[in-house]
Parts: C-alpha cells; sequence; structure tokens
C-alpha cells in the first residue's frame, strides 16, 4: 500500500473546531503510511493550496455561526470554486482505488 496524503482545511474561531481537527489528525496517523496536514483556511498560503491540490482526501471543518458555516470558511469554498467546478479535486482526476460518484 503507498503512502496516503490528506488535509485537514479548517476554521476554528473559538478554538472548539481546532480540537476536533487534531482528534481527526490524530485518528488518521494512527494509520500506517498515512501523512496528515492541517491547514488554517482562514490563511492559506500557496503551499497549502499545493498540499490540497496534491492529497488523496481532504476532509473540512467550520464552526456554525447563525446557522451556517464561518465567514471564513464561506470565503474558502468561494476561493476553491474553480477547484470545484473542473473537479480538481475530483478521485476520477487522479489515480486512485475510490471511484469518483
Amino acid at each position: 500500500m503507498s503512502d496516503i496524503s490528506i488535509v485537514i482545511a479548517s476554521h476554528s474561531g473559538y478554538g472548539h473546531t481546532a480540537q476536533i481537527a487534531t482528534a481527526v489528525a490524530d485518528g488518521a496517523r494512527s494509520i500506517a503510511g498515512t501523512h496528515v496536514h492541517r491547514v488554517d483556511v482562514a490563511s492559506l498560503s500557496d503551499a497549502d493550496w499545493e498540499l490540497m491540490d496534491a492529497a488523496d482526501a481532504i476532509t473540512f471543518g467550520t464552526p456554525t455561526y447563525m446557522g451556517t458555516a464561518s465567514g471564513a470558511f464561506h470565503a474558502f469554498a468561494e476561493a476553491s470554486s474553480k477547484r470545484w467546478m473542473t473537479r480538481a479535486w475530483s478521485s476520477s482526476r487522479r489515480d486512485s482505488p475510490t471511484p469518483a460518484p
């Protein structure tokens, strides 16, 4: 089995979502050959975008404010819309054992 790269892209206003992201990262790291990276969607660098582009899986996390995702997460979603429209992060776009829906 080859190595698997997972990115946890999240925003945490008061630290609660960061605690969940840490638990997810710890669980993923417990699997041999899994490399986990965490990125804060409120302050993404070019390197963070490259990590997500190269990842085998991306896990998203956001707190809810007034019944919806945080503003920082909404801004991230809009910034990633071109990738979504072109299915750049879809498993059908890369050599993956999991077929796209």
